[in-house]
This record gives structure tokens, C-alpha cells and sequence, in this order.
């Protein structure tokens, strides 16, 4: 009997540390879980990647998008500015169709006008009449015209008509000519021909700026012939120089259209890399007169409102 009892309470003894072990195995087991942790983990993981995707997009994708909507805005205004050039060439053009520019100056007879209406963007939109000027000289003249300029200006951006021309000054980088003044430089049979139809604004000074649209007024005063293009060649050199806040896109104009000329640099022509801009057409010979040379002139007065 007392071995029976000394078994039973033995074995209830092992049973009870049997099941104090497992207890404990268990304890130890739900401390050393990494479940909730990887949970924790995970979720960090995935609120720093959301973080960087939101600060890329704050730092490149916004400025991109901004950029990329001022570039629209200026094209659009540069698209206003080709309407505008076409304008004032319709304007100082519709005359000599009717009318002898030889014996006609007076302009209340004349007065054709367009009224060119422009986007402003936010920007500032100005007449400047005597923003730059342009000497001509050939053997027996010298000839001084101030084209003035229409400029439309943003922060970062300025868009530019000079002397017929539509010139595109970007953020960074030279401005361009986006569109061609009335010059035309050309070879005939061995002279060199050179006209040139200057564009001078009369206009007093005015600007308007905002969000809306604009209007630029353009009536012609009066055109003249300064220079004719008859005869035999009239000048042995043509000198041209430009003050303009735009020297090197009208150098590259130039160097462009005298090449074109078949004129070859320094023998045929030569432009200056400083301020004024100065170029010297040769022509083919230099001892003998073979440049035409024609100037012709249309005064205009302009206003913005």
C-alpha cells in the first residue's frame, strides 16, 4: 500500500512539473513572438515610402509642372507677337499698293491701322520708342533710324518685336529671332543686293499688365524711301550698326543671311562682337561699287491699352 501511494504521488509530482514546463514553454514562446513587430515594421516601411514619393513629387514634380506651364504661357504670347508682326506688316505694306511712296508722306490721307489683341499672362506688355537705334552708311550716306520696341516681360521670360523682327529671350540661354525682320540680303549675279525696310515705332510710351487681354494700336504716320535701289550699284561698303539690347541675335541674323549671300567672312563681310553691334558688307569686289543698297522707312504709331 505504501508503495502504491509513494507511485501515485510520484507520478502526480512529474505531472504537475510536466505542466508547470509546458506552461512556461508556452510563456516563452508569446514573449518571443515577432508577429506585432513585423506588423510595426511593415507599417513604417510603407509611410517612409509614402513620404519619399510626396517629397519627390513636392521638389521635381511641381517645379516641372510649373515650368511647364509658364512655357505654354510664353508660347502663347510668342503666337500673339507673330499675329502682332503680321499686323504691322499688313499696316506698312497696304500703302504702296495704292499709293507712290515717292511722292507720298502725308499720313491723314493714309492711316491704315489693325489693333492686334494679346495675351498677358500675368505679364507686362510695353511700347518704347526709343529703346535702340540703327545707323546705316554707304559712300554717300548716313542714315540713323530708332526702330523702338514692343516688349512683353515675366519674371523669367521676354518676348521682343524690334525692327520687324520677333525675338524670344528664354530663362537661360541667348535669346532667339523666332521670326524674321523685312530684310532680305542676295546675290546678283556678282553685286550684293541689301534692303532693308526699317520699322520705327512713334508711339509714347505706354505698358498694361495683368491676367486678361490686351490690345496694341497700330496706325501708320508716314514711309519714305530713304535709299533707292535703282540705278548701278551705289556703295563699295555698307556699314550697319545696331544698339539693341539683343546684339548677338542679330549678329547671328546677319552672319546668317551675308552667308547665305554667298558672302564669305572676313573678305566679304565682317561682324563685330561688341557692343554696338557693327557689321561691314564688302561685297564680292572692293575695288569697284557692287552692293545695292535700299532703305526704306515706315513710322508708326503705337499704343497699348
Amino acid at each position: 500500500m505504501i508503495t502504491n501511494n509513494m507511485i501515485k504521488i510520484n507520478n502526480m509530482i512529474k505531472i504537475n512539473n510536466m505542466i508547470k514546463i509546458n506552461n512556461m514553454i508556452k510563456s516563452n514562446s508569446m514573449t518571443k513572438s515577432e508577429d506585432a513587430v513585423s506588423e510595426v515594421i511593415g507599417m513604417v516601411l510603407v509611410l517612409s515610402i509614402s513620404m519619399l514619393v510626396i517629397g519627390s513629387i513636392v521638389l521635381v514634380g511641381l517645379p516641372m509642372i510649373e515650368n511647364g506651364k509658364n512655357r505654354a504661357k510664353m508660347d502663347i504670347v510668342a503666337n500673339s507677337f507673330l499675329f502682332l508682326q503680321n499686323d504691322i506688316e499688313e499696316v506698312v505694306r497696304g500703302p504702296i499698293w495704292v499709293k507712290n511712296p515717292f511722292n507720298t508722306t502725308n499720313t491723314d490721307r493714309l492711316g491704315p491701322s489693325r489693333e492686334t489683341e494679346l495675351e498677358l499672362m500675368e505679364g507686362t506688355l510695353s511700347v518704347i520708342s526709343n529703346e535702340s537705334n540703327i545707323t546705316f552708311l554707304n559712300t554717300t550716306n548716313t542714315i540713323t533710324v530708332i526702330p523702338g520696341n514692343i516688349i512683353y516681360n515675366t519674371d523669367t521670360e521676354e518676348i521682343a518685336y524690334e525692327n520687324g523682327a520677333v525675338i524670344r529671350k528664354y530663362e537661360s540661354g541667348e535669346p532667339l529671332m523666332i521670326s524674321d525682320p523685312l530684310i532680305s540680303i542676295y546675290d546678283t549675279g556678282g553685286n550684293t543686293t541689301v534692303s532693308i525696310h526699317a520699322i520705327t515705332l512713334n508711339g509714347t510710351k505706354s505698358s498694361v499688365g495683368g491676367e486678361g487681354k490686351a490690345w496694341a494700336e497700330i496706325r501708320l504716320k508716314n514711309y519714305t524711301q530713304i535709299v533707292e535701289p535703282t540705278g548701278p550699284p551705289n556703295s563699295n561698303q555698307t556699314n550697319i550698326k545696331i544698339y539693341t539690347k539683343y546684339p548677338d541675335t542679330w549678329k547671328n541674323y546677319f552672319d546668317m543671311k551675308l552667308k547665305d549671300a554667298g558672302l564669305v567672312n572676313p573678305t566679304g563681310y565682317n561682324i563685330s562682337g561688341t557692343f554696338p553691334l557693327n557689321i561691314e558688307i564688302y561685297g564680292n569686289v572692293n575695288n569697284r561699287p557692287d552692293i545695292f543698297l535700299s532703305i526704306y522707312e515706315s513710322r508708326l504709331d503705337v499704343k497699348v491699352r
